[in-house]
């Protein structure tokens, strides 16, 4: 869709410009057939631009961390091979990419993807606070199925926060950056202040991903995943303030998250019990799939879903720890003790 070359009127010195950390692309600048219209933000991951074609359209252009660059020319192909697989793979909660490539004369990656126009559940959140339960369940039900079928091709996202959920125009919810992050272990976006509070990804991160990030499955989305619908539910991470040697010593210790009930009361028994699932510190506590997650929503969400005995639940920061096989094949349809 982007031939080879890019026009950047007035600008002979687009390395230096990317040495000096300064946009690659200004207003008016051309990529392929594409014109820039404006920057959309940055990350560690990279810049994303609001560019149009000639017809009009409007496109999300992502210029990948020049991090990339520097791993050598075997590491470009592996993305660009990655990239091109990315876009085989369809759903109604996916950011759409149209394609990828190489600029020859920036010497940077690129992704052309769905504009979304309708900002990002991160924007959402901070705005508004917490959501409504039905809402929050929504999205994140939405984006576990979409997750489920990227799971099924083997891809796993490693980068779930509410700024990688955006939003269509009419509202719909769709995941974006879907397989890039495992390009930048290295270059995440970690954020830290002068005292080292965390402010970036990893706050999302599942303590499996927090030691080995090379070494993860899908289950390590399910945690992020759980993350975020407790953020949407409190309005606060569940690790607010944490420096991250404080997130490397839960992880070490498999501390659980803090039971949303106590910041938010409203929230069922059994919707309390799926997040404390997701959220559970050892993978093989969790649900075994995102498909799995919708179906446990779906249940809980309408009273459907059987608890176990309290004995067996997983543990909260407000429940002692207990030593229990896992519970979670017996979730369908358990009857209660002496029930007909």
């Amino acid at each position: 869709m982007i031939p080879s070359g890019s026009e950047h009127p007035g600008d002979t010195h687009g390395d230096d410009t990317r040495k000096r950390g300064k946009p690659a692309l200004a207003e008016g600048d051309r990529f392929g057939d594409c014109t820039i219209v404006r920057p959309l933000g940055s990350g560690g991951m990279g810049q994303v631009y609001l560019a149009t074609s000639p017809d009009g359209t409007q496109y999300a252009l992502k210029l990948l961390h020049p991090e990339l660059e520097h791993r050598g020319a075997d590491m470009k192909r592996r993305f660009l091979h990655e990239a091109e697989f990315l876009m085989t793979i369809r759903h109604r909660n996916l950011v759409e990419v149209f394609d990828a490539g190489e600029d020859p004369e920036l010497g940077l990656c690129y992704i052309l993807m769905e504009y979304m126009p309708g900002g990002s559940l991160g924007d959402m959140i901070a705005k508004n606070g917490r959501l409504p339960v039905d809402k929050a369940i929504s999205y994140i039900s939405q984006t576990a199925d979409a997750l489920s079928v990227a799971h099924k091709q083997g891809v796993i996202h490693r980068d779930i926060t509410p700024d990688n959920i955006l939003f269509t125009a009419d509202g719909v919810p769709k995941l974006t950056d879907l397989g890039v992050a495992r390009f930048f272990d290295e270059a995440v976006d970690v954020k830290l202040t002068m005292d080292g509070h965390l402010l970036g990804t990893p706050a999302y991160m599942a303590p499996e991903q927090m030691m080995d990030s090379h070494h993860i499955d899908a289950r390590a989305d399910i945690y992020s995943l759980g993350v975020v619908l407790y953020e949407m539910l409190t309005g606060n991470r569940p690790n607010e303030g944490s420096t991250v040697m404080g997130l490397l010593t839960k992880a070490i210790k498999g501390e659980p998250l803090p039971d949303v009930r106590t910041l938010r009361p409203e929230v069922s028994m059994s919707v309390a019990y799926v997040l404390s699932l997701m959220c559970a510190p050892k993978p093989d506590d969790r649900p075994e799939s995102s498909s799995v997650v919708v179906d446990l929503l779906s249940r809980a969400e309408v009273g459907g879903l059987i608890l176990p005995d309290a004995a067996d639940k997983p543990q909260t920061a407000e429940m002692p720890k207990q030593e229990k096989p896992s519970i979670f094949s017996r979730l369908f349809g358990r009857r209660k003790e002496g029930a007909k």
